[in-house]
């Protein structure tokens, strides 16, 4: 992405949210809580680069501190993410990170609840923020011993993740979406019903701890495929063509695809700001408004 439509998209992102921050009254200068965000968007979106830039915009034009993290550090270890696939033998969804149910919900929504209800971070009593290393044990990742620690009170925080903030849908929805995807009729019905459940099971932990939303909804899901290719490929060109070869790209995002095709609708139930983009990455209509989820 041009840093010019970077811009342009993190400028709709930031004025969202510093209206969200006024309009409950909270942040550093109001002597309150942070406003506590969720963001989702498709891999090779350019959500974290966006995301990045929203912190600059934030606090070059509104005035505002915004710490931001991803729903990646918070994969459960590798002794959890293995007896996750134990148990779900059968649902190759399950068989290693990425998916709803494989995250530590616990210590997610333990550290959203000490964002919001405090005592604000300082640096005698910081909040950590997990990292994940994912290229341990072969790929499969490992949960590291350094955290990247929030040391002063922050006016927004930003949790970003591929699908955080999907929605589940009831068993009628579910099963037609399931017929009708590409990808999805591939796998059992009752592995995608597991999803849902973790899709609920998620909502349940950490829904109520966030203020607001902001979706990045491609018009095709299947500009995922073109979008990781795109960024394998300068990958290689950078570093001498060490990487995935198109195809294992393509199986890569096989992996995901399923819960965009029954899921990938869904809004929780919070003021969301939804950017749609074009193959290009392109917001189909920059007069974006907030909708109710």
């Amino acid at each position: 992405m041009a840093s010019s439509a970077i811009r342009f998209k993190a400028e709709l992102l930031s004025t969202f949210v510093s209206k969200q921050v006024g309009a409950a009254g909270l942040g550093v200068k109001a002597g309150k809580r942070p406003l506590l965000v969720s963001m989702q968007g498709p891999q090779g979106s350019g959500k974290s680069t966006l995301a990045a830039e929203m912190v600059k915009v934030l606090a070059d034009e509104h005035g505002l501190k915004c710490a931001v993290a991803s729903m990646d550090d918070f994969y459960l270890t590798y002794a959890g993410l293995k007896a996750v696939a134990a148990a779900n033998p059968s649902n190759a969804l399950l068989s290693g990170r990425g998916p709803p149910g494989t995250h530590d919900l616990p210590l997610l929504s333990a550290t959203l609840a000490r964002l919001r209800d405090g005592p604000a971070p300082s640096p005698s009593d910081p909040v950590p923020i997990p990292t994940f290393d994912k290229s341990q044990n072969e790929g499969y990742g490992e949960r590291s011993a350094a955290t990247d620690d929030i040391t002063a009170p922050i006016d927004v925080f930003v949790l970003e993740g591929w699908s955080l903030g999907f929605a589940p849908v009831d068993a009628e929805t579910l099963c037609e979406r399931w017929t009708d995807g590409r990808v999805a009729s591939r796998h059992p019905v009752e592995s995608l019903q597991t999803l849902d459940a973790n899709l609920a099971e998620t909502e349940r932990a950490t829904g109520d701890k966030f203020d607001c939303h902001i979706a990045i909804r491609p018009i095709s899901y299947d500009y995922v495929y073109d979008w990781r290719l795109q960024a394998e490929h300068n990958m290689k060109a950078k570093n001498g063509g060490k990487g995935m070869s198109d195809d294992a790209v393509r199986a890569f995002v096989d992996r995901y695809m399923p819960v965009y095709e029954v899921f990938g609708e869904g809004l929780p139930e919070r003021q969301a700001l939804v950017l749609t983009f074009d193959k290009n990455r392109e917001v189909v209509d920059p007069s974006v408004d907030a909708v109710e989820g």
